[in-house]
């Protein structure tokens, strides 16, 4: 796998060797007051103390990653454009913003949902492929949040939506789009991630894989393995030569993400209040829940059956 990579990278790019950080942040931060610079395109708003060169070379790599976005989420709503990318060039500005979340300070980046929709990224980090896979990964909850959100009828139009897809899902689309990151001017979705792929089939030969009837419900706490599994899940049903027993996964996920952004008009009960969120989680989590067993069952097979059959082809993943 690494040598295939490798000579994709230099089919792509010759003799250069590809770029692994964002190049155009400064080795020293000024102290300016974060927001500005700002860059606007068709579909991102950068603000950044980093420098209007960072803030285009961001701004670049988000329109492209919106072409992997839009086949499957849609196009966000106009009120909520544009999508808002906040790059801050000193880490310790964005360990503050995770400090008010009670997040981590180890985290790579996060997505606000409110009261302004907008991603977070420190311009340097230590994780390999920083910040782009961190904006991946984010970008992916901006696009679900704001393109694929469901948007109740009544409420003002710069509401952001509520969203509409159950933790596992989020997560897991996320995840599967991070590792689309090859270089900063080639993305390919698609692709396995392999410290995802090595977790979850290392805890599968230790039998530590709960039933994904767990995950299927599972709210917060998500722990390190919870990501694996829910990755593993996204990246078989979005195959694009998926075996017999996922087949049209790609396309059940788009109809049922098309369902969600309705308010799950099919779910036979009315649809809860927004004020009642434990009511509007059950609808999320209960309606994809029987949405996946109806994919299951329309193949014949039972959720245990399937189960065994996903279980075994991750096992025997290259």
């Amino acid at each position: 796998m690494k040598l295939a990579l490798a000579l994709l990278l230099l089919a792509v790019g010759g003799c250069a060797q590809p770029r692994y950080g964002l190049d155009t942040c400064p080795g020293r931060c000024s102290p300016q007051p974060a927001g500005d610079e700002t860059v606007l395109s068709l579909r991102y708003r950068i603000r950044t103390d980093a420098g209007k060169p960072a803030a285009v070379e961001v701004d670049r790599f988000m329109e492209r990653a919106a072409a992997l976005w839009t086949p499957l989420f849609g196009v966000p709503a106009p009120a909520a454009l544009p999508l808002e990318v906040r790059l801050h060039c000193d880490p310790a500005d964005l360990i503050r913003v995770l400090d008010s979340q009670k997040l981590t300070a180890h985290a790579t980046g996060l997505y606000l949902p409110t009261p302004t929709p907008a991603i977070h990224v420190a311009c340097t980090g230590e994780e390999p492929g920083h910040p782009y896979r961190t904006l991946l990964h984010e970008g992916t909850h901006q696009f679900i949040h704001l393109g694929a959100g469901y948007r109740e009828p009544g409420r003002p139009a710069p509401t952001p939506p509520r969203l509409a897809i159950p933790l596992w899902l989020n997560e897991g689309l996320a995840s599967y789009f991070e590792a689309a990151f090859i270089t900063p001017d080639l993305l390919q979705s698609g692709r396995p991630d392999p410290a995802r792929l090595n977790e979850l089939q290392t805890a599968l030969r230790r039998a530590k894989v709960p039933p994904l009837t767990t995950i299927l419900a599972k709210r917060e706490p998500f722990t390190s393995l919870d990501y694996a599994i829910a990755w593993g899940l996204v990246y078989t049903l979005m195959q694009e030569a998926p075996p017999p027993w996922a087949s049209g996964g790609r396309e059940w996920l788009k109809s049922l993400i098309d369902e969600a952004r309705r308010g799950w008009p099919s779910a036979p009960a009315s649809t809860p209040p927004a004020r009642d969120d434990p009511r509007w989680w059950a609808t999320v989590t209960d309606r994809t829940r029987s949405a996946f067993e109806d994919f299951i069952t329309a193949r014949s097979l039972s959720l245990p059956a399937w189960e065994a059959q996903w279980r075994e082809w991750i096992l025997a993943h290259p």
